[in-house]
Order: structure tokens, then C-alpha cells, then sequence
């Protein structure tokens, strides 16, 4: 595959912006409601919009042979026929999704415990957060049974979420009980750093991997060495 492929962003949110923002000038990005879509050239299309331009991404991914990346969870994307490579990856920060694969890979064995998922995200985040969802699944918990805080008192007092970041922040807790023991895991990301660092890196790996039109989990992809 190329390695200068046009890298156009799909959205109006927060994540959206800081990533036409944020990326490199190797991968400078350019946004899909201003690309004149009658170019058709290889590209990488990153959507984390709201799924109402999803259908024209894939598309255009179709007739190109570009590769869609899908950072944006609910719009049944998993669940579609696609003549173009689709890459789901519900975060984007490298090691959480390090952490993912883990739980992915061997959430089974704690399936016989008490589980409990907690996530905490801005305020106007409405829905359940999709690594929290992606996480019950591993562990085979209930995804009705996360608990989601939205409340700021709590995220800065009990949490510990800095106040310049209520307004951008996830954070994720996962506690484990059952024979004597507690195992607690948390995972806390403030501001979008690390999520545009995370996507400039798939980026640079999805330019190198040949993919086949069919849909991919971003933990298949990463190199965990």
C-alpha cells in the first residue's frame, strides 16, 4: 500500500476536530464535508461522526479501495456487508486497547466472579461509553449492569478528574471479586492527546498492511511486542 494515502475525518464532535487539528503534517487530515468527494482516490476514512454520512463513507471506500476506520460505536457497522476493509476500534489510545485485547483474550477465566464496570465521561455523553461495552463483553457481563457517571461532583470528588478535564476526559474502572481476593483495574485518559497519538500510529500501520474488504477488530491489527 502507498504511504502517502489522503486521510479525511468524518464528524463534528470534539474527537473530530482535535484530530484535524492534531495530526501530523505526514498525516494531515482534511475534513470529509469539505473534500470534493468526486476525487476518488485511495484514502483512509476515519468516521466519529453520528452515522447519518456512514453510508457514503463505505461508499466511497467501495469505489476507491480505501480502508474505513470506525471510531464511532451503535451504527451496526459489525453487522454490514462491505466490499472495502472496515477497521472497528472503539479507543483509540494504544495501551487501553492493549488492556482490551487482554480482556478479549482471557476475560473468560473470570467469568465464575463478581464483576463491576464503571466508566465516567463529559456530561453530554448520553450514551454508555463503547470500550465500557466492549470490556463487558470480554468479561460476559451484562452491558445494562455498567454503571455510568455523568454527575461532576462525583467525577471530581470520588474520581479524582481534574476540573479542567470534566469536560474531556474517559475513565474506566473494572473490579473483580471472588475467592478472598479484589482485583482492581483503572484506566484514565484526560484530554484527546492520547487518542490523536493512537490514531496517527494506526494510521502509520494501516498504511503498511494489506487488507482484505472484510471487517477487522483493531486488536487483530496492533503489533504487542
Amino acid at each position: 500500500m502507498e504511504n502517502k494515502l489522503n486521510i479525511l475525518i468524518v464528524g463534528n464532535g470534539k474527537l473530530a476536530h482535535s484530530m484535524l487539528t492534531g495530526l501530523s503534517d505526514n498525516n494531515k487530515a482534511q475534513s470529509w464535508n469539505e473534500y470534493d468527494k468526486t476525487i476518488i482516490e485511495k484514502s483512509i476514512i476515519i468516521h466519529a461522526g453520528s452515522g447519518r454520512q456512514l453510508g457514503e463513507c463505505i461508499e466511497y471506500c467501495e469505489k476507491s479501495k480505501s480502508i474505513l476506520l470506525e471510531l464511532s460505536t451503535g451504527t451496526g457497522i459489525e453487522n454490514s456487508t462491505c466490499l472495502c476493509p472496515i477497521v472497528i476500534c472503539p479507543n483509540t489510545a494504544i495501551p487501553i486497547l492493549k488492556i482490551m485485547q487482554l480482556l478479549r483474550e482471557y476475560g473468560k477465566y473470570f467469568s465464575k466472579y463478581k464483576i463491576k464496570i464503571i466508566e465516567s465521561h463529559q456530561k453530554t455523553k448520553k450514551t454508555v461509553a463503547g470500550t465500557a461495552i466492549e470490556i463487558s463483553k470480554s468479561l460476559g457481563y451484562p452491558v445494562e449492569k455498567i454503571e455510568s457517571v455523568r454527575n461532576e461532583e462525583i467525577q471530581k470528588n470520588i474520581i479524582g478528574i481534574p476540573e479542567e478535564h470534566l469536560n474531556l476526559h474517559a475513565y474506566h474502572k473494572i473490579i473483580i471479586e471472588g475467592d478472598g481476593c479484589e482485583i482492581k483495574l483503572e484506566t484514565k485518559i484526560l484530554g484527546h492527546t492520547s487518542y490523536v497519538s493512537g490514531v496517527e500510529e494506526i494510521i502509520e500501520m494501516l498504511k503498511q498492511k494489506p487488507l482484505l474488504n472484510k471487517i477487522y477488530y483493531i486488536t487483530e491489527l496492533l503489533s504487542y511486542r
